[in-house]
């Protein structure tokens, strides 16, 4: 395993990683190699879209009731909470004028949520994998802006917005199709500044699950903090490594283009 100046991480710590067993701390310091090492968060996110699908083959055995006799017989494991979810911040504590506070209290499809959904790690991971990418961040790239939102559109089932960001600094890049839980299909939209700062917004149909994940709250690893949101049936992740004001100006601008 490759080493730096601040860490080694191994095979396992990374394993721990995607299941959410490592210490805060740790978590902290894998998520920090990750974005610095794209080979191993290509392994990583190859690992997750495995765990994602060996859940869905499952997902029914899962979901059946424990028998009385052995709910009776054998007392329930207490649930770990995962690290990485205690490093999340509730948008409260901002209080942006006009923006989320407004969005949550007239829309009731947008709710706080109490826990990290899942599709904010893929979201991450996607974010670390192909921001540092110089030839190839994106398959299709802003050229075909139209194509890239039809396509996408196509495979997520539903129609999608590029938001345009110009105004506030960035331009589009380009976009491409990744996985997500189940099989399903994510989208994610790629932007960049005149600096070369990257942000990425990856986006997900949830279905029935966002009635339970609803949100608008920020969730920070190493130096990447991303802005979540679940409206009705759609997932968003703007992720960046900007300052949390910056970046939630970036997100309410994407937020007022979206499909509702």
């Amino acid at each position: 395993m490759k080493t730096d100046s601040t860490s080694t991480v191994t095979d396992a710590e990374l394993h721990a990683w995607v299941d959410g067993q490592l210490p805060a701390d740790r978590a902290d310091a894998v998520s920090a190699w990750l974005l610095h090492h794209p080979d191993d968060a290509r392994r990583v996110q190859e690992w997750q879209a495995q765990r994602t699908a060996l859940q869905g083959l499952l997902r029914g055995v899962l979901d059946e009731p424990v028998p009385l006799a052995l709910a009776r017989a054998t007392r329930p494991p207490r649930r770990a909470v995962w690290p990485q979810a205690l490093a999340a911040s509730v948008l409260l504590a901002l209080g942006f004028a006009g923006g989320w506070w407004g969005h949550t209290a007239r829309d009731p499809g947008v709710r706080l949520a109490a826990a990290t959904p899942g599709f904010v790690q893929e979201a991450r991971v996607a974010h670390a994998v192909y921001t540092p990418e110089k030839r190839h961040p994106v398959e299709v790239g802003a050229a075909e802006q139209a194509h890239l939102v039809q396509w996408l559109s196509k495979r997520l089932g539903t129609p999608l917005t590029a938001p345009l960001l110009q105004e506030h600094g960035f331009s589009l890049i380009g976009g491409r199709l990744l996985p997500g839980q189940n099989s399903e299909a994510r989208a994610l939209f790629m932007y960049e500044s005149a600096a070369g700062e990257r942000i990425t917004l990856h986006v997900s149909a949830l279905g029935e699950q966002a009635s339970q994940d609803s949100a608008f709250r920020f969730y920070r690893v190493g130096e990447t903090e991303t802005f979540y949101w679940v409206d009705r049936h759609m997932g968003y992740a703007l992720s960046g490594n900007l300052p949390r004001e910056r970046l939630a100006v970036l997100a309410d601008a994407a937020y007022r283009q979206l499909p509702r």
